[in-house]
């Protein structure tokens, strides 16, 4: 790898580029100094200087006053982003973007070539990007699919549970029900922190989860928790007023991670948690992370891990972009001549250092270049779906019925030009890809032209996969007579909307996927969803619900996600939701990081990222 070049060298090439770049010209020595303002020996002594890191060819002639050859071997903009990547690799962001003259898009597309994992000084940092910044990750929120991942790094649960329903230890070493789940108790490890270093107590937590039995996210399901009592320093019980027998899933959720109480009440973007990773910094423009020295579990192999937000530069993996987000123009130069010239240099010096691949994640994938064999492609647990806001909606229900017919999801993307395997997405016939597929309804658009509304209004949040979905449904309705008013939401905004049962929409799109404690992730989100439940009319709602609590009274963890998969094949047969898609995963490396898997929310297991010296 080269060294750090001396920006002063730099001014001086610039200086000989009215010479041209990329082709042979004859020039005396003293045209040489002339151009670079310097006398004929430091003249000569730069252009070995280059020469030895390879920016240009000299070919001196014997002779006084005899003609030369020169050879500049890179534009400027090309030895800008070989120096500035130099910059980057060895951690110094500030002066690679200087040194691009403060082009942020440039900058993004430059952090997006050098992405992946690297030694410095010994300790391994792994960079990434992202096209959206990330919102202030604490578990209290409503979080998106990669803050629900962040939640996982930054937090820890009182236990933890595999995607097949199994219990583990987290920061509780033990714990035990009775009284048929209405009794539970969690024995705490010694000595845990937080990461400002204070102490986690059975205390702190009973004293947190005080607090969360009173907030909205959490009021509807903890409402069976009566009290919650610290016997000991390390003894914590929960006692609740009808079983439920799965407890402990529910607490394993990254929703139910443990956080000092008093930050409920703050807005601070960087946070403290209890989990594999410290929060350093947390800007609009990248997320700083380093290993936790004092987690009680294994250390994270990862010392630092930067996310850096770079919006949509390179969307090839995208039909539609987001109208919400602003839109940037091309102005930066792609220079993968620079990229092959480094590595020709690297290989000529038979430099052996591992890298990553370039990296570029969305908000379920994490594509990059490889070289080797792929892992094969995995169906996220969730889905992308459409629920009927009965309660605002005078749709009925054969209406309902013949929109979720007319609807169908390869229909959609066909009609703005794209298909499943380009936007990486799979239609969907249920709720969950597990479960058994539900059929569409025996009415399409011909022949029962009288069922289908005049207008229809729709609701969705800034996803792009949201807004393909949208496009297409516009197509297909309005040139089937049908009128269609569809309102774009931030996330948030939309949230806030729906728990407030504010939206007046007939449709309304939203994506939802199961974090890694599978049958607990799923039961709260029938359970527990403002969406599901303030869009349904109350008898509905209320059936749903003494079902949901049947489950939880009655069965293990393990056997949630078969109980709940009747309830789903009953909501999408009576055209309450509509699935739409499941999403695609793939993780593709090098085998230059080694022992990493796709985690379920479609990141790579950050702390388990390693390479060799």
């Amino acid at each position: 790898m080269l060294v750090l070049h001396d920006v002063k060298l730099f001014r001086y090439y610039v200086r000989l580029l009215p010479f041209g770049a990329k082709a042979a010209c004859s020039v005396t020595l003293s045209e040489v100094a002339d151009k670079l303002s310097a006398s004929l020996r430091h003249a000569r002594n730069l252009l070995k200087e280059m020469q030895g890191q390879q920016w240009l060819s000299w070919q001196p002639s014997v002779g006084r006053n005899q003609r030369s050859v020169l050879t500049l071997n890179l534009t400027k903009a090309e030895l800008q982003q070989l120096i500035a990547m130099q910059y980057v690799e060895q951690g110094f962001y500030d002066k690679a973007l200087d040194m691009l003259g403060g082009d942020q898009q440039w900058f993004g597309s430059l952090l997006k070539d050098t992405s992946g994992a690297s030694q410095r000084s010994g300790e391994l940092h792994l960079q990434l990007t992202y096209y959206r910044p990330f919102k202030r990750i604490v578990p209290h929120n409503p979080q998106r699919n990669s803050e629900r991942f962040l939640l996982r790094q930054l937090y820890s649960c009182l236990v933890k549970c595999t995607s097949s329903g199994v219990i583990e230890a987290d920061l509780a070493h033990t714990w035990r029900s009775e009284q048929e789940g209405r009794y539970w108790k969690f024995y705490l490890r010694p000595g845990l922190t937080f990461h400002d270093g204070q102490p986690i107590t059975a205390h702190t937590i009973a004293t947190l989860f005080e607090l969360l039995k009173t907030h909205p996210c959490y009021e509807r399901e903890l409402a069976h928790l009566t009290t919650v009592t610290a016997l000991r320093e390390q003894t914590l019980v929960f006692e609740l007023s009808q079983p439920d027998l799965g407890f402990s899933g529910l607490l394993a959720d990254p929703k139910y991670s443990i956080q000092p109480a008093e930050q409920l009440s703050s807005t601070y973007l960087n946070i403290v948690g209890s989990g594999p990773f410290q929060i350093v910094s947390h800007t609009q423009d990248k997320l700083h992370m380093q290993a936790f020295p004092h987690y009680y579990a294994c250390r994270a192999l990862t010392d630092e891990v930067t996310i850096w937000h770079v919006p949509h530069l390179d969307s090839h993996k995208r039909f539609i972009q987001d109208p919400s987000e602003e839109q940037v123009s091309e102005v930066s130069p792609e220079l993968p001549s620079c990229r092959q010239y480094l590595e020709r240099m690297e290989d000529d010096e038979q430099v052996t250092q591992p890298r990553a691949t370039d990296v570029l994640l969305t908000d379920r994938k994490l594509d990059a270049v490889s070289y080797s064999d792929t892992q094969p492609i995995l169906l996220e647990h969730g889905c992308m779906y459409a629920v009927f806001n009965q309660r605002a909606s005078k749709l009925t229900a054969m209406q309902r019925d013949w929109l979720r017919a007319f609807l169908d999801p390869k229909a959609l993307l066909a009609a703005i030009g794209t298909s499943e395997d380009e936007q990486g997405l799979q239609a969907a016939t249920n709720l969950l890809p597990i479960w058994t597929p539900v059929l569409k309804p025996g009415i399409g658009a011909k022949g029962h032209v009288d069922l289908k509304p005049n207008k229809i209004t729709i609701a969705y949040y800034s996803q792009s996969e949201l807004i393909n979905a949208v496009k297409g449904m516009i197509s297909l309705l309005t040139d089937n007579g049908v009128e269609v008013e569809a309102n774009l939401y931030l996330y948030d905004e939309m949230q806030s909307l729906i728990d407030s049962e504010a939206l007046s929409e007939d449709l309304i799109l939203a994506s939802t996927s199961l974090d890694d404690n599978r049958p607990a992730s799923a039961f709260r989100w029938f359970y527990g969803d403002s969406l599901l439940h303030n869009a349904l009319p109350m008898q509905e709602q209320q059936w749903l619900d003494e079902q949901l609590i049947a489950i939880r009274q009655t069965r293990q963890l393990p056997e949630y996600l078969a109980a709940i998969e009747p309830l789903a094949t009953a909501m999408v047969n009576a055209s309450w939701v509509a699935p739409l898609y499941h999403y695609k995963q793939m993780l593709r490396f090098q085998d230059v990081l080694k022992g990493v898997a796709i985690t379920n929310w479609g990141w790579p297991e950050i702390k388990d990222i390693w390479i060799e010296d």
